[in-house]
């Protein structure tokens, strides 16, 4: 047991391994959610083994974390990793191989502010204008019109449109789901689009396919968002504000302007609890709080 928490081997991370196998089994997620955890237990590995750990404490833990946000890594990616470590050590525990080192020790706050920004409907209109081929408007306009996810973007398959009466309704591979359970309603002009893209593409599974295999099989979601950053720089908007989720944020935030009841967009944009939700509204009204304007009469006195 010393030897495999010691990272003097590497073969946790190995699906050959059985090691692995019987903890990938208890802690019972998805696949996604498999090498999310096998990232976050080899970079504690590798970090044992650079600081010549071998019987890791309750501090060696806490002094991981630490290192990690000194390191400027997304607070949510701590947190992840920590999961990963907490769970490890539980089954350890669990299994009488090693004591868990890792109970109660705190993951880090992360706001729950945006960290996005929406674009204008000025934005929407100039990327849409600049864009290059047919490809590059369904991708943005799936995002924009439908809320979706670039996750979700790019499993889409044709057989995913179902009319049912005088709807189109797109089937997703939402997030954290194991099957496409959760839908949209496709507009009828995007979905006259969607058609026409995929008369001009010849795509017979796959919506949006790889443009380096040419083999029909889809793009990963990391493609997804380097089309929607090249749409976003081919016009000026190039910070780290803007990038694929941006769409999705722009989705709840025009359709609050423009009035719609926060249930409706919560149901739309498929948030299962309306607190996440209601993060978009409290950014809106706290950039549209009269109180700042009216403290303006002060600054020329």
């Amino acid at each position: 047991m010393k030897e495999i928490i010691s990272g003097k081997s590497f073969e946790l991370i190995s699906k050959e391994n059985e090691f692995v196998k019987e903890y990938l089994g208890f802690i019972d997620v998805a696949e996604k959610s498999i090498e999310t955890y096998k990232d976050g237990l080899k970079n504690f590995f590798l970090y044992m083994k650079v600081n010549g750990i071998k019987n890791p404490t309750r501090q060696d833990i806490i002094d991981y974390r630490d290192g990690l946000i000194a390191n400027n890594l997304s607070l949510s990616t701590v947190n992840t990793y920590l999961i990963s470590i907490r769970n490890f050590f539980k089954w350890l525990e669990y299994e009488d191989l090693y004591k868990d080192i890792s109970k109660n020790i705190k993951g880090v706050t992360v706001s729950r502010e945006h960290k996005r920004e929406a674009l204008t409907k000025e934005q929407v209109e100039l990327v849409l204008s600049n864009a290059k081929d047919t490809r590059e408007k369904v991708i943005f306009l799936l995002g924009l019109c439908c809320g979706c996810r670039a996750n979700e973007i790019c499993n889409i398959q044709i057989k995913d449109f179902i009319q049912k009466g005088n709807k189109i309704l797109l089937y997703l591979l939402g997030k954290g789901r194991d099957g496409k359970v959760d839908y949209v309603v496709v507009d009828n002009s995007l979905y006259e689009l969607i058609k026409q893209y995929i008369k001009e593409y010849n795509i017979t599974d796959y919506l949006i396919t790889s443009d380096y295999k040419k083999d029909g099989s889809k793009v990963t979601n990391k493609t997804i968002r380097f089309i929607v950053k090249q749409m976003f720089r081919r016009v000026g908007i190039d910070s780290e504000l803007y990038c694929c989720h941006s769409l999705r944020h722009t989705f709840a935030t025009l359709n609050l302007l423009d009035g719609k009841d926060i249930r409706e967009v919560s149901k739309a944009m498929r948030h299962k609890n309306i607190s996440t939700t209601e993060i978009y509204a409290h950014d809106l009204e706290q950039r549209n709080n009269s109180c700042f304007q009216n403290m303006e009469r002060y600054v020329n006195i």
